[in-house]
């Protein structure tokens, strides 16, 4: 069974989370928002939907729905494969999920999280930093409450559980893999919506051609004009899309030929060095990570997330945006006019 740690004051305690394939802790800096955010893609919304279609990388996309910079420290476990006792585990910050036998699992400093995998894991424990005052264990099975630890089993640091006590769905470890990254698995762009074709900017309307009918400067005027599109940063900065695009720190030439390179600003280390590609296919834009730490969090015109990563694309049309971190956005949009 699960148990969670009382803890002496819980209106400053963390959330615990159980649901049928994911155990959760995040920190206590997190609003109710976000904490109900996160529950609802366990798969615990009102409907009472299961979580059998909820994977580890749609859980890290609702936490960093906010941008990577707003995520609050977490330990994630997902229960991939009951006979193997196969587990995929996510860190951030001052989090950590110990495991029986001693292993620890922990966030890096100069990443948005950890990703690692475990096999044949027999217990473990999530918990948020230094333990608080305690006053005892309590049972879950599945729900939310207020507190800084979860345990299963025979944890990283604790005595084994009774005999007779049966985790609720056996807790699949994953594999390390060097540095902690997760076997990759593919994200699945969710449908586009069916988009109403508009006019482009400057296009002579069917109800105007009476006016401009002999005005043939006038209509050679506003086919010039039409629409194109671009990528806009802040305010002031416009991206052309006439060349492949490709964002990072230090993008190199030698490695992206052809591609017009953008560097951008990242004090917190959010952008690898290269870190994403964007380039036009008629008149949709494609999206491919460059294999890239964090990846990037698109927000699409349905207003769907998804965090890019692990070298996946994704197909855009315009009013999709791209948070790359660090505050760095770029949003797809059209400009008006012929080329300066």
């Amino acid at each position: 069974m699960f148990t969670y740690a009382v803890a002496s004051d819980p209106a400053v305690a963390g959330f615990a989370m159980v649901s049928d394939r994911f155990l959760a802790v995040l920190a206590a800096d997190a609003d109710d928002a976000v904490a109900l955010r996160l529950w609802s893609t366990l798969g615990e919304a009102s409907t009472g939907a299961g979580d059998a279609g909820t994977t580890i990388s749609s859980v890290l996309s609702a936490l960093a729905a906010d941008g990577i910079a707003a995520v609050p420290d977490f330990a994630l476990v997902e229960l991939v494969d009951a006979p193997t006792r196969a587990v995929a585990l996510a860190v951030r910050g001052g989090a950590q999920i110990l495991l029986a036998g001693g292993d620890v699992r922990t966030g890096d400093p100069a990443t948005a999280w950890t990703e690692s995998t475990a096999q044949e894991v027999t217990g473990l424990t999530l918990q948020l930093g230094p333990s608080r005052a305690l006053l005892g264990s309590l049972p879950l099975g599945r729900g939310v409450v207020r507190a800084d630890r979860l345990d299963w089993g025979p944890g990283g640091d604790r005595a084994p559980a009774p005999a007779d006590a049966t985790p609720a769905a056996a807790p699949a470890a994953a594999t390390r893999r060097g540095s902690a990254r997760r076997a990759p698995t593919e994200p699945q762009a969710p449908a586009e919506p069916p988009v109403t074709a508009q006019p482009p900017a400057g296009t002579v309307r069917r109800e105007r051609l009476a006016e401009v009918i002999d005005d043939r400067t006038e209509l050679s005027r506003a086919h010039r004009r039409a629409a194109r599109p671009v990528l806009r940063m802040g305010s002031d900065r416009v991206l052309e899309l006439d060349l492949p695009v490709v964002f990072g720190r230090s993008p190199r030439p030698a490695a992206h030929p052809g591609a017009r390179l953008v560097s951008l600003p990242s004090p917190r280390r959010e952008i690898s060095g290269a870190h994403l590609e964007v380039r036009l296919d008629g008149d949709a834009l494609v999206a491919r990570d460059l294999d890239s730490t964090n990846g990037t969090i698109v927000r699409k015109p349905d207003g769907s997330m998804q965090l890019l990563r692990h070298g996946a694309s994704a197909r855009l049309t315009r009013g999709a945006s791209l948070d790359l971190g660090d505050g760095n956005i770029a949003i797809f949009d059209v400009a008006d006019g012929a080329r300066g």
